[in-house]
């Protein structure tokens, strides 16, 4: 995990959320993030706003302009490698732009959920072995955890859609279906053998090739 991505997310919101996790037998491990995500705090001392502040070089000046919370991890947050009920999600290959931010949509048991393509930045060596569980908290809310390997690698909270971003997916799924009849209504018995175009074909103009017919 690349923690400096971490750190440019958390400057980035200006929030930082330091979360204790005490295990039964009383060890301590540290999580960061901006309370929309977090990560573990691998190979490092236990640290206080005081020490994490001179560890990441955080000035006087920086930190009145962010807001620094050290606190116990909530309790319907599980951050454990295994959890029961675990359930395994599916990943789309399309991403969304909204408001200028890059979100992922995942299919799980409540429908889709998005989360923001930002916070999978710090996993970006290992995001080919990623994969998406959702947890349940006991109050029925879900979350997203990323695991590398069987390792927890990330906790991400679901980005929270508007109305007006499923009304436009929902004309813009209208739409692509009816080109794609528009196109089958117009293609020829020869044309129907040849291969499915490449996803990511665009069409061109070609501007010598033209020059030629004239």
């Amino acid at each position: 995990m690349k923690l400096k991505k971490v750190l440019s997310i958390c400057k980035t919101n200006g929030l930082y959320y330091l979360y204790d996790r005490i295990d039964r037998s009383g060890e301590i491990t540290q999580w960061l993030g901006d309370a929309c995500a977090l990560y573990p705090l691998d190979g490092l001392p236990i640290l206080d706003e005081e020490s994490f502040c001179a560890v990441f070089d955080i000035t006087g000046k920086q930190r009145e302009k962010i807001l620094f919370r050290h606190e116990r991890l909530p309790e319907h947050l599980n951050v454990e490698d295994v959890a029961a009920g675990d359930k395994l999600v599916r990943e789309y290959e399309t991403t969304f732009i909204n408001g200028g931010l890059r979100l992922k949509p995942l299919k799980t048991n409540n429908g889709v959920t998005f989360i923001r393509s930002l916070y999978l930045s710090p996993l970006e060596d290992v995001i080919d072995m990623v994969q998406f569980y959702e947890r349940t908290t006991p109050q029925g809310g879900s979350y997203i955890v990323a695991k590398a390997g069987f390792l927890t690698a990330a906790v991400i909270m679901p980005y929270v859609i508007s109305k007006k971003f499923a009304d436009e997916l929902e004309e813009l799924s209208y739409q692509c279906r009816h080109f794609l009849n528009t196109r089958s209504a117009f293609t020829t018995p020869a044309a129907e053998d040849e291969e499915e175009p490449d996803e990511n074909q665009t069409t061109t103009f070609d501007a010598e090739a033209a020059e030629d017919t004239e």
